[in-house]
C-alpha cells in the first residue's frame, strides 16, 4: 500500500499542493523573494553558496516530513474507516 500512497504523493498531492493559489501565498512568497534578495547583499560568494546550502536541505527535510505525514494520515484514516466500520483488513483484502 505504501508504493500506492508514495505514487499518489507524487503524480497528484505533490503538484497540487505546490501549487501557489492564494493571495496569503502570493504575498509569502513575493515576502520571501525580497527578503532573500536583501539577504544576499550582504554575504560574500562563499557565504551566499553556505546559506544557499542550508536552505535546499531544509526544503529536502520539509518536502519528506510532508510526503510522510501524508502516507501517515492516509494509513491513520483508513485503519479509522475500518475499526468504525467494524471491519477487519482481511473482509476487504488487505
Amino acid at each position: 500500500m505504501k508504493k500506492t500512497l508514495e505514487r499518489l504523493w507524487y503524480e497528484y498531492m505533490f503538484e497540487e499542493s505546490a501549487a501557489i493559489d492564494t493571495e496569503e501565498q502570493r504575498m509569502l512568497m513575493k515576502q520571501t523573494s525580497e527578503l532573500s534578495k536583501k539577504a544576499y547583499e550582504l554575504l560574500n560568494d562563499e557565504q551566499q553558496d553556505a546559506v544557499e546550502n542550508y536552505v535546499d536541505s531544509l526544503c529536502d527535510l520539509e518536502a519528506l516530513l510532508a510526503k510522510k505525514a501524508f502516507i501517515k494520515g492516509c494509513e491513520f484514516a483508513v485503519s479509522f474507516i475500518l475499526e468504525a466500520g467494524n471491519f477487519k483488513k482481511t473482509d476487504i483484502g488487505l
